[in-house]
């Protein structure tokens, strides 16, 4: 078994200068929703303390008021950077893999632990319920797992234990949480 575990796209939104080449600041989309969403309880929403706590970043900045636009241009660019910057990591893995003969022997398991606001209803980082927040990659590949398949059905990273299990034909504890 090997266990890998990046770090990005968490901030700070660091990056090798190839991977922000990718992508033309000006040409980035910012959130259409900049603003709080009309009859929501305040407490659904959060002063995204985590990405205040950089120099850089607008001290000022209230919920309900958008930021400004070069500097949400810079966070969306950095977070893109940072998503391309894991890909082609996770990319280098696949391809040893492939490389040593055991690519279709070997059970791929990636998710992420949380989902990331960009602006949207005029929020930053994690530390909400609305879904960007709460929307996570969640995917298996390898042998026994029909490709390109995908579950409408919500499911819970303690699934990701008794799954695992199932794919390699073992047994799992009665202790294990998780379908």
């Amino acid at each position: 078994m090997l266990a890998l575990g990046w770090q990005r796209p968490h901030l700070p939104f660091v990056a090798p200068q190839k991977y922000w080449d990718l992508y033309d600041r000006e040409k980035i989309d910012l959130s259409r929703i900049q603003e709080v969403a009309e009859g929501t309880p305040q407490i659904a929403y959060h002063t995204f303390g985590e990405i205040r706590s950089y120099t850089d970043f607008p001290k000022d900045a209230k919920l309900g008021n958008a930021i400004p636009e070069a500097k949400q241009r810079e966070l969306i660019h950095g977070y893109m950077a940072c998503v391309s910057y894991v890909d082609a990591l996770l990319g280098q893995v696949l391809d040893e893999l492939e490389a040593s003969g055991q690519i279709e022997t070997t059970n791929i398991v990636l998710w992420g632990d949380h989902g990331f606001h960009l602006g949207d209803h005029t929020l930053w980082c994690k530390h909400s319920n609305f879904e960007q927040a709460t929307r996570i990659p969640f995917m298996f590949a390898g042998p026994g797992v029909a490709k390109g398949k995908q579950v409408a059905t919500p499911v819970n990273l303690v699934d990701a234990f008794p799954t695992l299990f199932d794919l390699a034909g073992v047994k799992p504890s009665a202790q294990a949480e998780g379908k």
